[in-house]
């Protein structure tokens, strides 16, 4: 309100609506029940209410002549004469007592007060569609690109001390000028250019907004001869990195390096020394056994297995590790000691009375309390860590499960009906389900119930220009398909999965079948995919080809971003040792895996082709 008197200014009809307003919301309170309170907004709108309405406005026809002055006094006659009804009224509830005569106007309504009101608020007040803020927000984002206000990506991701490639030498110069000139500013969207101490930037420098392309060797994990790399994934911290090899062992990689001595002294920003901070993921070394807070594996106390292991998942908590191996045993491990917790045999069946079906791919459910697994046997399998027994079987599949995962879908997709006319990954937010996606070796993708372990849906990618050697043989029929290896689950775009077959073309698709991108090089003709990956903000698919490169796809505009040429040649070995020539080499091993690092701009791969003198596992950054 304001304090000047009812001879000053002129009234606008927006302040003479709001104090209308305000007078209703006045009278409305002391209605319910709420005398005090309407009294105490009474004293803070009084002088909005007398500068703005007149004394015999819409409360007239009170019968009071010359005695009230002000608006309000008059409010507060009103209320006056309604708590003395109400008192008088004792056998009957205060709030269904009758009201005084003109409390709400002339008529005495409420609902034609509101209606008055809404309609003079509504002369002056414009209405401006829902997604009016955000259209703004993107014109001004925008046009602060347009002038060079929010710096370029390249701008904002190159640090000290890293050279573009193929960079001129006459010119590169000039540009480490510039990247020393900007490498102590970042940007913000509020608040503009921030300075940024640059040691710490150097230090947590993986933790910037945006993401590197990895294309650079940066670390090699060498096990020993004629051993390889069959399962490899990242403990959910970023600090270790999980390993299974073809000779049955479980090793955790990534040791942090020493600290730099010069700086053990000082404390940081946080307040904590140095020696005492957790380390970084770019403080690690990934290429050495983790011995120091796994004490089992300093003293060769390894985690294993009888066979070669196959599968392997960590909780999301990191505190257990899930191992399947080629005889069909899943193992469940406490990591901090190695011991074994949980051992179920033969978890996929088999013919064999000693082994069983060989277990392919795990995955813990958000709980930790189940295992999925998916095997030679076909089926997908769910198992209780408490029973040690099998809880849920998925069937359907007529060829070998590559990949089985845990995701939470909309409940309209659990209704086959609704779902068929229902296209578009954007949808309303709805309740949710847990569902089972599984990929096969036969060429489809199917989703489960996770409680029912009823088959929702089998989604077929397409496949063009099938060789005989793509085809999946089933006894004495041949399924027109190539076997499914990856499907990625994304959380932008939401409700979307990348299916990655063994072929030249890869797809974004939604839950209900629709592809929405399709990922295809276009520098080369009939590169197949044997394995894939996603970045940690999804921004990048990254997909190994058996061309040895490895293809850097940007995921919502389905362009080639970059192609990592080294990336075969890098994660595998030849069997006559890395010191002879590619021409010498009669068959490049083919990648089988790709790890990707849950912080950092981490990319790994390996092989577990038996024609390598040993397996390696390379990471690029």
């Amino acid at each position: 309100g304001g304090g000047g008197g009812r001879g000053g200014a002129a009234i606008s009809p927006l302040d003479r609506a709001a104090a209308q307003a305000h007078e209703a919301a006045i009278l409305e309170l002391a209605d319910n029940g709420e005398v005090d309170l309407a009294y105490a907004v009474l004293r803070i709108c009084s002088d909005t209410l007398d500068r703005c309405l007149s004394a015999d406005g819409a409360g007239g026809g009170s019968g009071v002549e010359g005695r009230i002055t002000s608006r309000s006094g008059d409010v507060e006659r009103r209320i006056t004469t309604l708590s003395t009804l109400r008192r008088s009224n004792a056998g009957r509830d205060g709030a269904g007592a009758p009201l005084p005569p003109g409390y709400y106007g002339p008529e005495n309504d409420k609902s034609r007060m509101r209606r008055r009101i809404a309609g003079l608020l509504e002369r002056h007040v414009p209405e401006l569609p829902k997604g009016r803020l955000a259209c703004l927000l993107q014109q001004s984002v925008k046009w602060q690109c347009h002038t060079g206000a929010y710096p370029t990506v390249a701008r904002m991701l190159h640090d000290e001390g890293e050279d573009d490639e193929a960079l001129d030498p006459e010119d590169g110069a000039k540009r480490s000028k510039r990247r020393k000139k900007h490498a102590d500013m970042r940007f913000d969207l509020l608040l503009g250019n921030v300075v940024v101490d640059k040691k710490k930037s150097r230090r947590g420098s993986s933790e910037t907004a945006a993401e590197r392309i990895p294309g650079k060797a940066y670390q090699t994990i060498k096990l020993g001869k004629k051993t390889f790399v069959e399962s490899a994934c990242f403990h959910p911290d970023g600090m270790g990195l999980v390993t299974g090899s073809s000779d049955g062992f479980i090793e955790v990689w990534g040791e942090p390096n020493k600290r730099n001595k010069s700086s053990e002294g000082g404390n940081d920003d946080d307040g904590q020394s140095p020696s005492s901070a957790p380390p970084k993921p770019h403080e690690v070394n990934f290429e050495k056994l983790r011995t120091s807070d796994l004490p089992y594996q300093k003293n060769d106390e390894l985690m294993s297995h009888d066979a070669a292991v196959l599968a392997l998942a960590v909780s999301r908590d990191g505190t257990m590790l899930a191992s399947a191996c080629a005889h069909g045993t899943i193992s469940v491990w406490r990591l901090e000691t190695g011991r074994l917790l949980r051992r179920i045999e033969r978890a996929h069946g088999g013919s064999s009375a000693k082994d069983g079906a060989a277990v392919t791919c795990l995955e813990f459910s958000p709980d930790s309390s189940r295992v999925l697994s998916g095997g030679h046997d076909a089926t997908v399998r769910e198992h209780g860590l408490l029973s040690s027994r099998m809880m849920k079987q998925f069937v359907g599949h007529a060829s070998y499960v590559n990949c089985a995962s845990y995701v939470a879908l909309p409940d309209f997709l659990s209704n086959d009906d609704e779902a068929d006319a229902v296209d578009d990954p954007l949808s309303k937010d709805r309740a949710r389900f847990l569902a089972v996606v599984s990929a096969s070796a036969d060429g489809t993708v199917r989703i489960y119930h996770g409680r029912t372990a009823e088959a929702i849906r089998s989604i077929n990618p397409p496949v063009a220009g099938l060789s005989s050697a793509g085809l999946v043989r089933e006894s004495n029929s041949v399924v027109r398909s190539t076997s499914v290896h990856t499907v990625l689950h994304l959380h932008a775009p939401p409700q979307t999965m990348v299916v990655v077959p063994r072929a030249s073309r890869a797809f974004l698709m939604s839950y209900t079948g629709s592809i929405l991108r399709v990922y295809a090089r276009d520098d080369v003709q009939g590169a197949n995919y044997l394995a894939g990956g996603v970045s940690r903000s999804n921004r990048y698919l990254f997909l190994a080809c058996d061309d040895g490169k490895c293809a850097v796809f940007d995921v919502m505009s389905g362009s080639v971003e970059r192609i990592v040429n080294s990336f075969g040649k890098e994660c595998t070995t030849s069997a006559a040792g890395g010191g002879e020539s590619d021409s010498a080499m009669t068959r490049r091993a083919e990648i089988s895996g790709v790890v990707v690092h849950p912080h950092c701009g981490y990319l790994g791969g390996y092989s577990n082709d038996r024609g390598q003198k040993r397996g390696v596992l390379t990471l690029f950054k």
